[in-house]
């Protein structure tokens, strides 16, 4: 047999100590007052919500404090780091002046029509960019996003096209480079990756990003058709080669 070690109830009637579970007296049957057991339970309950609450209002530990701490601090340090690398200039060519820019878009027409070998060295592409593009700044400009100018690296087998922006008089630089090959009569322009300041873009991300060269597609769009003509571009370092189909 077995005896309870708990709290007793004491009969009313008879004064035998009966478990805190029964509900009528062991001895005499005289139903037991049970209020002392509800009380005591009462308090323990609130002891134990105490406990909870202070345990809620404590927070996290330490170690996970810490933690969270240090996971903050490493976001920021990525987020600007990242934000110095959109802002910074990159190895951008210098602005050309412009004095007598030499006709490209004739002189592509030219080539076509008599089938004449062209070679143009990277800072006369330059200096034609500034003086084509200087008529259309109007159609270029975006609200609080005025465009400034426009140039390309030529390294061999890769030409890299970018241009400078700028909003509220600091500039912004995006850049875009493709590998170009001839196949079956038709150039082809492989996107390789591109730039937004310093930061590098992938070139699956970049495929997409093309779009926001539109409007400076757009505005070389005469010569953009001529060039897709030829039969071969070779980019080497500093200069490319045009070769139009035989007559």
């Amino acid at each position: 047999m077995t005896t309870s070690t708990g709290p007793k109830l004491i009969c009313a009637e008879c004064r035998h100590e009966n478990e805190a579970e029964r509900i009528y007296c062991h001895n005499c049957g005289e139903r037991l007052d049970r209020s002392t057991v509800v009380t005591r339970k009462k308090i323990e309950n609130a002891e134990e919500t105490h406990r909870r609450l202070r345990r809620l209002l404590e927070g996290p530990s330490r170690t996970r404090q810490n933690f969270f701490t240090a996971c903050k601090i490493a976001l920021g340090a990525a987020a600007a780091a990242g934000l110095i690398q959109l802002v910074l200039p990159p190895e951008f060519p210098q602005a050309v002046k412009v004095t007598s820019p030499i006709q490209m878009d004739l002189e592509l027409e030219t080539a076509l029509q008599k089938s004449i070998p062209l070679n143009y060295p990277e800072h006369d592409i330059n200096a034609y960019l500034a003086y084509r593009l200087a008529g259309k700044k109007k159609m270029l400009n975006k609200p609080f996003l005025d465009f400034e100018r426009a140039a390309v690296v030529l390294k061999e087998g890769v030409c890299t096209i970018g241009w400078e922006r700028s909003i509220f008089g600091y500039p912004i630089y995006s850049q875009i480079s493709y590998r170009v090959d001839a196949s079956g009569n038709k150039i082809n322009a492989v996107t390789t990756g591109g730039w937004v300041g310093r930061m590098p873009i992938h070139p699956s991300l970049m495929r997409y990003g093309d779009i926001i060269f539109k409007d400076l597609w757009f505005a070389l769009d005469r010569e953009r058709k001529m060039v897709a003509k030829m039969n071969s571009v070779a980019i080497h370092d500093g200069s490319v080669t045009l070769t139009p189909p035989a007559r």
